[in-house]
């Protein structure tokens, strides 16, 4: 099916960086040039001295969403928009940038191809994070749990739910600094710097490593997709999601996780190959 054409497309970008203004304008004109509106996020566009849309009104009427930064504010504007589904082209204007591929250099290139539709469009889980008193929260990279006394050690239990015998059936107990429960996505961030597996962003699934174990032998595990887990802590503790937001988890409440039906929709060029990624950001295999 031709994806639907493409007519007006929304700017967020990466905050306190109102250097990005110089190059934002050359990509905007570029856009223009094929007849693209182009609108802009109200607070980015105050970084930059202009006026803009506030966050709701440019996500309903943008055909794409164009997040122009690092991988935080790639989070950022998926998090922002996630109940819109509207596809993000993430643009690196940021430093490592695992996660936003095309660079400002091979914009230009590039926009002809997405507006006849050669591109292709890459699919991410998130988590859907559900509580007892609390509305629901989602997370696209990781959740990271931790004692709300710095330095204290921390212990999480984690359960399975057993739908066949509607009850709980305990994984592990995890004691030590904290506890990192990511996607596919958030394999390649603070699970991969603490010891945890990449995963293939297809494969899916969660990934649970524990951060400075009290016992070596609680190492980092793989469950699949269609698992529906449930947390809980013995001392009041931090829960932090995508590292952009942070929840008070008390003690041994429950927050129960899950993979969100809907998924983030990455805008890449055809050629684009995780591997290569792996290799150039991270020196993936290199001796």
């Amino acid at each position: 099916m031709k994806p639907k054409k493409i007519e007006q497309v929304g700017f967020f970008l990466r905050p306190n960086k109102p250097e990005l203004a110089e190059k934002f304008y050359i990509i905007k004109d570029i856009f223009n040039k094929f007849g693209v509106r182009v609108s802009i996020e109200s607070e980015s566009a105050k970084m930059i001295g202009e006026s803009g849309e506030v966050c709701s009104r440019l996500a309903e009427e943008s055909d794409i969403l164009i997040s122009f930064g690092g991988d935080g504010t790639l989070l950022s504007t998926a998090r922002r928009t996630f109940y819109y589904k509207k596809p993000i082209l993430p643009i690196n204007g940021g430093n490592l940038g695992f996660l936003v591929d095309l660079t400002v250099e091979q914009v230009e290139n590039f926009i002809p191809k997405l507006l006849n539709g050669e591109y292709f469009i890459e699919k991410r889980e998130a988590f859907n994070i559900d509580f007892k008193n609390r509305e629901s929260e989602f997370a696209l990279n990781d959740l990271f749990i931790t004692n709300t006394k710095r330095m204290k050690m921390t212990t999480v239990h984690v359960h399975k739910f057993d739908e066949k015998r509607n009850s709980r059936v305990l994984i592990n107990s995890y004691s030590g600094d904290a506890l990192i429960i990511s996607t596919a996505t958030g394999s390649t961030a603070y699970n991969l710097s603490s010891g945890g597996p990449i995963i293939y962003p297809e494969m899916g699934g969660y990934v649970l490593t524990p951060m400075a174990p009290h016992s070596l032998t609680q190492r980092p595990i793989v469950l699949p997709n269609s698992m529906e887990i449930c947390v809980s802590a013995e001392s009041d503790s931090i829960l932090a999601i995508d590292g952009q937001k942070n929840l008070k988890l008390d003690r041994n409440s429950i927050a129960k996780i899950s993979i969100h039906q809907d998924q983030i929709r990455l805008i890449r060029e055809n050629n684009y190959n995780f591997f290569d990624t792996l290799r150039k950001k991270l020196n993936w295999g290199y001796i």
